[in-house]
């Protein structure tokens, strides 16, 4: 099975956050190039990359302020089945974000690019929250050529 684990400290509102995470016009500002879908438990997501791919994911758990759930249900390769878990926890001066994305049916190798990529795309979410502008798809950190 394979998994990537990430944290990041966004100095910000946590509610901000929160719906950044499962919300079209949030996921707009740091992810994807266009979401559509409904925010609720049981209710998929189709997140557009431009011209490149189309992620669908239902939202497994919401929990305010706290829990984000996500089980991709139609995407390429390893996307396929990939959850997704962010957590959130109000700290003294900032929200931390941690991350947990995995696949059983994925290996370690398909994961190497999701371990840089959500580097980048986190930092992305961070800068929403912090100055209002994110690097969401297709102005994302690019990390190899056709990326």
């Amino acid at each position: 099975m394979a998994k990537v684990r990430h944290q990041v400290g966004i100095a910000g509102d946590i509610t901000a956050v929160y719906r950044a995470l499962h919300e079209p016009e949030g996921l707009n500002g740091w992810w994807a190039t266009a979401t559509e879908g409904t925010p609720g438990v049981g209710n998929v997501l189709d997140l557009h990359f431009t011209e490149l791919v189309t992620l669908s994911f239902r939202i497994e758990a919401l929990k305010d302020d706290e829990l984000v759930a996500l089980r991709c249900v139609s995407g390429p390769g390893p996307w396929q089945e990939s959850t997704l878990r962010f957590c959130l926890r109000q700290g003294e001066d900032q929200v931390w974000l941690g991350l947990e994305h995995e696949n059983p049916a994925a290996s370690e190798d398909d994961f190497l690019y999701f371990s840089t990529k959500w580097t980048c795309y986190l930092l992305s979410l961070r800068d929403l929250i912090e100055t209002g502008t994110g690097r969401p798809y297709p102005n994302d950190v690019k990390i190899h050529l056709g990326d």
